[in-house]
């Protein structure tokens, strides 16, 4: 119970930066269609798949793979050498995001050459200087994470966000005047400045609390961890889990070549293809924001899970695995109902009209795999399973080629093929992930079991949110709307439909008094006192 508890708020407050950062997100994207429109976030959109990919390369592998070294080295008690791994980490992150910042400097022009997308250059050149930047990130991202230190990662993510999003605006605005490509590539400026600043805030941090003058007052540990064995463990642990999220994140290459040639091949003209594609990121956009929440669950369970692993406590890890699904469904199941029923009045309030929200409205439901896939990676890398998983994944990319060549080159179905290629790239390695689960770990959580009360109390919300939104339709059509009574509208919607989910959950058991006090005791106390009642 008391790990849970130290989870749950872990998770709560990671929870709640990326919750802002996100919001913050989503008022850029918006933001950034007014400056550059939607071609130009088409262009922005390519630039930064492109270098999402190369950034997991660099840096994805990192952050985990450090948590998972310093949480084995503090399960027996040695702090000073989980310094020392940080410290090698960091050299080693920085060697290989310097040079790959190089390369894509280099290569910026002949890549965007070569993939048909001559425009976005600009704006892989420029967001190349932060590929480095974000590897030595995420080298201190990971000891503060295997510390079980959440606060200061939460911290470091909104500064960057915030960063991110004020800085790349005002570049947007500036460089538009100039041409397109280069607003776009404007767009992508933050990025790099809101790494260095995260950068030096965990640096401050670190040095602020005295990690390094604590261990001299500790007694020498037994036994030690040699830097020859830290950077073992590092390739061991880092290499596969860079290859997964690389492998993931090359879904985003997938659709930008993919999708791009079988639009053309449809008919569209470029520009139509770069405005489809604007939309595709929007919806994507959107989509991330569940995910978020998910993110950081897995963030405070790996440590935990390789703690478990190390100890060969498999119960642990049984009881770490069935906590995170059972939180990941009954956050994206009423995400994905919410945003399907809510696409229309979402995309007037951050896009101005309801142009490409049929994108969400059949596709709102893949954010039920991703997170579940993504929570199960996770755990699989808790437990060491990293080739295993590391194939599961690839057979869900080939199948998103597959897909995504066959239905996007339909003129009919055009940017919607994507939907396919997506719900095949993550429900065939959710399937492959429990079965690796199952038998490396011996453990069987019933996701059927997990998914029947959310789904339930998702299928009333619906119900209620659609009950409320049809007469206020019906008056917004003599009083008229503008982007304020869209934003209150739907904020109501959003909280009648959250509060009838919670209570429905509540009655079923899907939410229970625990869960709450490991929150917060206060949280229990505020609650109605027919709440509290069926609470259990």
């Amino acid at each position: 119970m008391r790990e849970e508890s130290s989870s749950t708020k872990g998770f709560m407050i990671l929870s709640l930066a990326g919750i802002l950062a996100k919001l913050l997100s989503a008022l850029y994207v918006p933001l950034l269609n007014q400056i550059i429109g939607a071609e130009g976030v088409g262009i922005y959109a390519r630039s930064y798949d492109i270098f999402i990919f190369v950034y997991a390369i660099a840096s994805m592998g990192c952050q985990p793979a450090v948590a998972k070294i310093v949480s084995e080295i503090r399960a027996v008690g040695n702090e000073e050498d989980a310094i020392k791994a940080l410290k090698v980490s960091r050299r080693v992150y920085a060697i290989i995001g310097g040079g790959l910042t190089v390369l894509l400097m280099i290569l910026a022009f002949p890549i965007a050459h070569a993939a048909d997308i001559s425009s976005s250059a600009y704006a892989i050149f420029a967001l190349a200087p932060s590929i480095v930047l974000t590897a030595v990130l995420s080298s201190y991202r990971g000891y503060f994470q295997g510390r079980n230190e959440m606060t200061s990662i939460a911290v470091s993510q909104v500064l960057e966000q915030i960063l991110n999003v004020a800085i790349s605006l005002l570049f947007a605005f500036i460089l538009v005047q100039i041409s397109l490509p280069l607003g776009s590539a404007g767009g992508t400026v933050g990025t790099s400045v809101g790494a260095l600043i995260a950068c030096f805030y965990l640096i401050h941090i670190y040095d602020k609390k005295e990690y390094e003058e604590q261990i001299l007052k500790m007694p020498k540990p037994e036994k030690r961890v040699s830097i020859d064995t830290i950077l073992r463990k590092l390739v061991r642990y880092g290499l596969p889990i860079t290859l997964s999220a690389g492998i993931q994140n090359f879904g985003g290459l997938v659709d930008m070549v993919n999708v791009n040639g079988r639009l053309l091949h449809a008919g569209f003209t470029s520009v139509e293809a770069d405005t489809l594609y604007g939309l595709l990121y929007n919806y994507k956009v959107l989509l991330s924001v569940p995910l978020i929440i998910v993110t950081a669950l897995g963030t405070t369970i790996l440590p935990r899970v390789s703690k478990a692993a190390y100890l060969r406590d498999r119960k642990e890890i049984k009881s770490s695995l069935n906590f995170a699904l059972r939180l990941t469904l009954s956050i994206t199941i009423p995400a994905a109902v919410g945003l399907a029923v809510l696409s229309d009045d979402v995309y007037k309030l951050l896009y101005g009209g309801i142009e490409g929200s049929n994108l969400m409205v059949y596709g709102s439901f893949i954010v039920i795999f991703m997170a579940v896939s993504q929570i199960q990676g996770v755990v699989l890398q808790g437990i060491s399973q990293f080739y295993p998983m590391l194939i599961s994944f690839t057979i869900g990319i080939v199948l998103k080629i597959i897909a995504n060549f066959i239905f996007v080159g339909i003129p009919n179905i055009n940017i919607m093929g994507v939907l396919i290629g997506n719900f095949l790239c993550y429900a065939v390695p959710t399937i492959i992930n429990a079965i690796i689960i199952k038998r490396h770990a011996k453990i069987h959580v019933p996701l059927i079991g997990n998914i029947v009360k959310p789904l339930i109390a998702s299928a009333f919300m619906a119900l209620a949110i659609i009950g409320l939104k049809n007469p206020i339709n019906l008056i917004l059509t003599f009083t008229g709307t503008n982007r304020i009574i869209v934003f209150i509208y739907t904020m109501v919607l959003i909280g009648v439909g959250g509060l009838v989910y919670f209570i429905i959950m509540v009655m079923l058991g899907g939410i229970r008094k625990r869960d709450i006090d490991s929150v917060s005791t206060k949280v229990y106390k505020l609650l109605p006192r027919f709440i509290r009642k069926k609470l259990k």
